[in-house]
């Protein structure tokens, strides 16, 4: 192509988007994005002015598409998704995206290598973003919600931000909220998923058949489950906090299904029905985690061969339960319902701590006996509970303290509170006791 023809393509594209927010203000149709697309060089950056512009579009080559200035939204109402990204290199910037073409199509769909998007906010019927086959994608900065109404039941919804084979993609700093999967991953190793925010949604962050992924950083609320992880080997999930997964029977923090060899490190679960839950895993590392405040802090079946250290239990109704899991390495963990013994000095218990499991098993069978959580006729059962401990959760050298200087301080405050609260019991006692006695 000659020059001169170069100089008239580009001239016909700049007019075409100058027209686009004149044709929205005057409440016409939006103006076509792909004629637009077609028009802009390979690798160039096809720079739109502010205004409303109609999908569906397919970005073809190397380009990417952003705002000149103000606000740019891209609506679509057929069924096909919004933006299709099929050249490696191309990338979206800083767009607003409303997909409302049926619930099996994604607003953006991503099938090639190298794409970048980037600070994109969507509103969708059907899913977000789909990356096939789209190694090294990176996604970031974006948000992602669902145009379903708030409270409705999750199979009405997609996935947020969701990946089919694709390796070594980068999902970073995204909020997703009120999807069916916020983050789902398949058959996709090695992806970084870090820095996000989850909530509202069936699982936070569901792992499958992906391994090396580094699930690092991210903030779950009020899920079914925070991060299921499931057939994986080599995660990471590190730093992360998941709290009030607690809505349904089997909602989790953290849920670890034939997991292997992965790290569960540094991570804050808080409120859930179950903080940690572990099934058919082996060769795994759970250490230095915050498991505070849960119905149960852990679950153990069909596990064996993992490192459980240096976790802290704090304010949970029931400390562990394990069923089929006795080969497991235990230790250095603290638990607020232990009091242990330390003679030599060494900050760990010279006493095992075997968690009973009697409170668990009877309220799993009758929730209401709840209520009886460590009244003395509870106490004295789990007292005579104790005939086979082999399936019971053992720590051999439980810590006195807990690890982290937060967790003291905390803890020792509940201890203040709870020696003051038994001071003003004792002494209205003793007021009671004179008064009856003066009036004798």
């Amino acid at each position: 192509m000659t020059r001169p023809a170069m100089a008239l393509l580009l001239a016909a594209a700049a007019l075409l988007a100058a027209a686009a927010p004149a044709a929205a203000a005057d409440g016409n149709a939006p103006m076509p994005l792909q004629p637009l697309v077609d028009a802009a060089p390979e690798g160039s950056a096809l720079r739109l002015p502010a205004g409303v512009y109609a999908g569906p579009a397919v970005v073809g080559k190397r380009l990417t598409i952003e705002p000149a200035d103000g606000v740019v939204t891209i609506v679509n109402a057929e069924e096909r998704p919004a933006i299709t990204v099929t050249a490696a290199g191309a990338g979206l910037r800083g767009l607003r995206i409303e997909q409302s073409g049926g619930r099996d199509h994604p607003a953006v769909l991503v099938q090639a290598t190298d794409v970048t998007l980037d600070g994109l906010d969507i509103k969708t019927e059907g899913f977000g973003i789909r990356l096939e086959r789209a190694d090294r994608a990176v996604v970031r900065g974006s948000a992602v919600r669902s145009t379903q109404p708030p409270g409705g039941r999750f199979t009405e919804r997609k996935n947020g931000i969701d990946l089919y084979e694709t390796d070594e993609a980068v999902i970073e700093g995204n909020t997703v909220v009120s999807m069916y999967d916020a983050i789902y991953l398949e058959n996709s190793d090695n992806a970084r998923i870090a820095g996000n925010t989850v909530e509202s949604s069936r699982y936070g962050i569901h792992v499958m058949y992906s391994d090396g992924a580094a699930i690092v950083g991210n903030t779950g609320r009020m899920n079914v489950t925070g991060a299921m992880v499931m057939t994986v080997d080599g995660a990471t999930i590190e730093g992360n906090f998941f709290a009030k997964q607690s809505e349904n029977v089997n909602s989790q923090g953290i849920l670890l299904f034939a997991a292997r060899n992965s790290v569960v490190r540094g991570n804050a679960v808080s409120g859930n029905r179950v903080g940690v839950y572990v099934e058919g895993s082996s060769g795994n590392r759970i250490e230095d985690n915050a498991i505070t405040d849960n119905f149960m802090g852990m679950q153990l079946i069909d596990s064996e061969g993992n490192t459980i250290t240096g976790n802290r239990w704090i304010g949970n109704v029931a400390d562990a339960g394990a069923q089929r899991s006795g080969n497991n390495t235990i230790e250095r963990n603290f638990w607020d319902a232990f009091s242990g013994v330390d003679a030599d000095g060494d900050g760990a218990s010279d006493l095992a701590y075997a968690v009973n499991p009697f409170f668990l098993s009877v309220t799993e069978r009758r929730p209401v006996f709840q209520l009886l959580f460590q009244s003395p006729g509870m106490r004295f059962l789990e007292g005579l509970y104790g005939a086979d401990r082999s399936g019971w959760a053992v720590d051999a050298a439980p810590l006195m303290r807990p690890a982290r200087e937060t967790d003291r301080t905390s803890k020792d405050s509940g201890r203040a509170a709870g020696a003051a609260g038994a001071l003003l019991l004792a002494a209205a006692c003793a007021v009671i006791i004179w008064s009856r006695r003066r009036t004798t």
